[in-house]
């Protein structure tokens, strides 16, 4: 034997009879607390994600500070290493052209050096030649004198 399904007005009206009223008061108070406790739930889940978008913010801030101080430190490190290349650069063209001015220098001196052994070469061959002059002369004076 089925009996049919009852609405829930006569649920209601069947619990009043067969537990009270009790019953119903500790029904309406379960749904008043489970409403309550979905409420806070609610409550809780919006207060949650607005801390969870607000720490998500700080955090995107506090990045691109860092991004930034880090891209400022990267531009002057480039900056710096910019003025030292500079500086070598400049150096190496200061010293190759003082090598080039002292080796100029060292080839005229050994021009210099080269003429004046010619001059000596020459003069010394003068003064043998004449050497060999006044010899002779000197050896004619002695011969026939």
């Amino acid at each position: 034997m089925t009996q049919p399904a009852g609405s829930p007005a006569d649920l209601a009206t069947v619990r009043q009879v067969l537990f009270g009223a009790e019953v119903a008061r500790l029904d309406n108070r379960d749904a008043d607390i489970e409403r309550k406790v979905e409420q806070d739930l609610a409550e809780l889940e919006r207060r949650l994600e607005a801390r969870l978008a607000e720490l998500s913010q700080r955090l995107a801030a506090q990045l691109d500070d860092l991004s930034r101080r880090q891209q400022a430190h990267a531009d002057r490190v480039t900056q710096l290493l910019d003025q030292v290349m500079a500086e070598l650069t400049r150096r190496a063209d200061t010293l190759t052209t003082e090598t080039r001015a002292g080796l100029e220098d060292v080839r005229t001196k050994l021009g210099e050096l080269e003429r004046r052994k010619l001059n000596v070469a020459d003069f010394g061959t003068s003064l043998a030649t004449l050497g060999q002059r006044f010899a002779s002369a000197a050896a004619e004076d002695a011969r026939g004198g």
